[in-house]
């Protein structure tokens, strides 16, 4: 691995980890707020990813995607992605279970939503400040893959491209309707009852379809998120 596909890798593997522990903080934030303390007591309202990573989706599979080598074909872009381990809520503690429950299950992906648009916004800003060298560094992190050359002046361009993409996908991952994902929590509270019985029945399963999913998804999901991007970084 050459020191570009090390760098990209680095960086990535960083990010996410730093996401999932917000993804997971946010829940116990939300908990505690709601009346529910479990996991601000067990110290997972933090965001020191070592009270967040799951061995298997936080390192195991994030390596293994690097170690095959998994591209998504359109950007060439070498994906990093994966899981932690799920915060603990007791409903019966929060005040208003349904709704709390909610706001609770939602709150993840909306921090990392909140971190994609504020990478965004950073971009932005740097292209406006630091000019066409910027712009060009930050077209060039959403094109990425190993041998491409870098600017070195632009690490941070590279970086805050690879905040936004992993933070999105993180979201739109979590919020597929699937149980035991958050997505599929929230419709169980949502649905009607015979339609929230017909899929809680998926809940042994759901994660591992989600995972596939979110697999089969990722380089369409990459491809609206970099062309997003690319518009942004185009008229900035």
């Amino acid at each position: 691995m050459d020191s570009n596909a090390l760098f990209s890798a680095l960086v990535q593997l960083l990010l996410l980890w730093l996401s999932i522990s917000l993804h997971e903080a946010a829940h116990a934030w939300t908990a505690s707020a709601c009346g529910d303390p479990t996991a601000r007591e067990m110290g997972r309202a933090t965001l020191n990813p070592l009270r967040h990573l799951d061995v298997l989706g936080s390192v195991l599979f994030p390596m293994l995607l690097l170690a095959f080598g998994v591209i998504v074909p359109v950007f060439g872009t070498l994906v990093f992605f994966g899981w932690g381990r799920p915060t603990p809520v007791l409903e019966e503690k929060l005040r208003r279970p349904n709704w709390d429950g909610v706001l609770v299950l939602a709150s993840g992906s909306l921090a990392n939503l909140v971190v994609a648009g504020l990478a965004t916004v950073a971009l932005v800003l740097a292209i406006g400040s630091l000019g066409e060298p910027a712009r060009q560094a930050a077209l060039l992190a959403l094109i990425d893959r190993p041998g491409v050359e870098h600017s070195g002046a632009f690490p941070v361009m590279f970086t805050l491209v690879r905040l936004a993409t992993i933070n999105a996908f993180l979201a739109a991952f979590n919020l597929i309707p699937l149980p035991p994902l958050d997505g599929g929590q929230i419709a169980l509270r949502l649905l009607p009852p015979d339609w929230a019985e017909r899929l809680a029945a998926l809940r042994p399963y759901g994660f591992m379809i989600g995972v596939l999913t979110a697999m089969a998804l990722l380089p369409l999901l990459f491809v609206v998120i970099g062309s997003l991007l690319n518009l942004v970084i185009q008229f900035s």
